[in-house]
C-alpha cells in the first residue's frame, strides 16, 4: 500500500495543469455592481471562485500524518427559466394625494392595456404600493432686520412598483416599449424562475457520482486499494441567478498625443456598462448544457470523498521513486 500510494503522490507533483485564457477589454474593469446590494450571493462566489487556479476541482489532498486521500467532482447545468417577473418603480409627485394617485393609476392602466395586447395575462400583472409621503419646502418670512424660514407641507409623493409575469421572455422588449409609452421608466430588476430544482440537483447528482466512480477506477488500476479503506463522504449544491452574474465594463481608451497638444481638451465621459459573466466552466469536471445565448440559472452541485488509508506494513524496507525522467528507482529503508 505504502508503495503505490507515494507512487501517486510523486506523480501527482509531477503534473501541472496548464489552460489559456483569453480576455478583452473587460479585463480592466473588475468591479460588480451587484456585490453591494442585497442580491449577491456571496455563497456561490465563495464556492466557484473562477479567478483562483487554487480550487481546480480535479485534485487529490494528500496528508502524511493520517494517510488522507480526498477526490473532488464539480458539476454544473445551465437551465433555462421557464418564465420571468420584471419589476418597474413608478415616482410622481403632486400637490395633493388624490392628484398624485390619480396619475400615477392612469400610467398603470395604461400600461397595463398594452401589456394585455402584447400576451400578459391581467391576473399576472400586480400593483405594489411602497410609499405616500407630503414634500416639504421653505416659506420665508421677512422681519425688519432677519427671515425666518419655516418649514411648510408643498405636496405628495407617491411610489409604486408593477409585478408582471410572464413566460416568453420576447414579450421583454414589448413591456419595456409599453412602459416607456407611459412614462414609466425605471426597471428595477427581471427575476428568473426554474420549473422544478429537484429535477436539476438529482441529475447533477447521478452525473456526478458516475464520474466519480470513473476516476476512482482509474486509481485502482494504479494499485491502489480504496474499497477496504474508512471514507467521508460530503456534498455542497447552490443554485446562480443572472442577477448575480453580471459585471460591470467601461471602455478601455488612452488620450491621443494630439489632444495633449491642444490648447482646448474636452474629457468625454466613457459609460459604464453591464455583461452577463456566466460562472466559468474551467473548474468543473461536468458541464450539462454549456452553450448559453442568453442568461441562465446555473445549478451547482460538488461530491467530495475522502479515503483514510490504513499504515501500511511497517516490515517493508523500501520505496518506489519514479523520477521526473520517469525512471523507477527503489529507495532502501534502514
Amino acid at each position: 500500500m505504502k508503495k503505490s500510494f507515494l507512487t501517486l503522490l510523486l506523480l501527482a507533483i509531477m503534473h501541472q495543469l496548464v489552460f489559456s485564457q483569453t480576455g478583452g477589454n473587460v479585463l480592466y474593469e473588475q468591479n460588480n455592481r451587484y456585490k453591494q446590494n442585497e442580491y449577491y450571493n456571496k455563497d456561490a462566489e465563495e464556492v466557484w471562485d473562477y479567478r483562483s487556479d487554487n480550487n481546480q476541482s480535479n485534485y487529490i489532498l494528500t496528508n502524511k500524518s493520517n494517510n488522507e486521500m480526498i477526490f473532488t467532482v464539480n458539476a454544473l447545468m445551465n437551465v433555462k427559466a421557464v418564465s420571468y417577473m420584471a419589476i418597474f418603480n413608478i415616482v410622481q409627485t403632486a400637490s395633493t394625494a388624490k392628484e398624485v394617485n390619480t396619475i400615477v393609476n392612469s400610467k398603470i392602466l395604461g400600461f397595463k392595456k398594452e401589456m394585455i395586447e402584447a400576451g400578459v395575462k391581467s391576473s399576472n400583472i400586480y400593483t405594489d404600493i411602497i410609499s405616500l409621503v407630503p414634500l416639504y419646502d421653505y416659506d420665508v418670512e421677512k422681519k425688519l432686520f432677519s427671515k425666518t424660514y419655516t418649514e411648510v407641507p408643498k405636496g405628495f409623493e407617491m411610489q409604486k412598483n408593477i409585478h408582471i409575469l410572464f413566460e416568453n421572455d420576447s414579450l421583454l422588449d414589448k413591456i419595456i416599449t409599453a412602459a416607456a409609452e407611459n412614462e414609466i421608466y425605471d426597471l428595477i430588476k427581471v427575476e428568473y424562475y426554474v420549473k422544478d430544482s429537484k429535477v436539476q440537483y438529482t441529475e447533477l447528482r447521478n452525473k456526478a457520482i458516475d464520474y466519480m466512480n470513473e476516476k476512482l477506477k482509474s486509481y485502482q488500476k494504479l494499485g491502489i486499494n480504496l474499497d477496504t479503506v474508512y471514507h467521508i463522504i460530503s456534498e455542497k449544491q447552490s443554485v446562480v441567478y443572472p442577477i448575480d452574474r453580471y459585471k460591470s465594463y467601461q471602455a478601455f481608451s488612452g488620450t491621443s498625443i494630439d489632444a495633449v497638444k491642444s490648447k482646448y481638451v474636452t474629457k468625454v465621459r466613457k459609460p459604464v456598462t453591464q455583461f452577463y459573466n456566466k460562472l466559468p466552466y474551467h473548474k468543473f469536471d461536468i458541464v450539462i448544457n454549456p452553450v448559453v445565448l442568453e442568461p441562465v440559472v446555473q445549478f451547482t452541485y460538488s461530491i467530495t470523498l475522502k479515503y483514510i488509508i490504513k499504515e501500511g506494513d511497517k516490515t517493508k524496507n523500501h520505496y518506489i521513486l519514479v523520477t521526473p525522467e520517469g525512471t523507477v528507482k527503489t529507495l532502501k529503508i534502514n
